[in-house]
């Protein structure tokens, strides 16, 4: 597995492979709401935020998912706002610069 792909470096060719035939849905490797806004832009429909969750439950019960939560909303608003991006549903490719190597073939 020490070789393996990340998620976000999978994205773009998994988003073209679907050619807006499915939704796509990231799963794993979000750590901040700026990789939440990430995945948004090179295409992910949603992301799954399961780490933060099982960190909260497992810092505070109930109360530590909510807490976990309200950081990544945080986070990821504060990013739309310094990309100067209207909102999550704005967010689009011209906002990252993707590395040659990731663009599917």
């Amino acid at each position: 597995m020490d070789d393996v792909h990340p998620t976000i470096r999978a994205l773009p060719e998994v988003v073209a492979a679907a050619r807006g035939q499915v939704e796509v849905l990231l799963d794993g490797g979000i750590r901040r709401g700026s990789d939440v806004a990430k995945a948004l832009c090179l295409g992910a429909r949603a992301v799954l935020v399961g780490r933060a969750y099982a960190y909260g439950l497992g810092a505070a019960g109930e109360a530590g998912v909510r807490r976990a939560v309200e950081i990544l909303r945080a986070d990821l608003l504060r990013t739309i706002k310094l990309l100067g991006c209207p909102s999550t549903s704005a967010l689009d490719r011209s906002y990252v610069e993707v590395p040659v190597e990731w663009e599917p073939r």
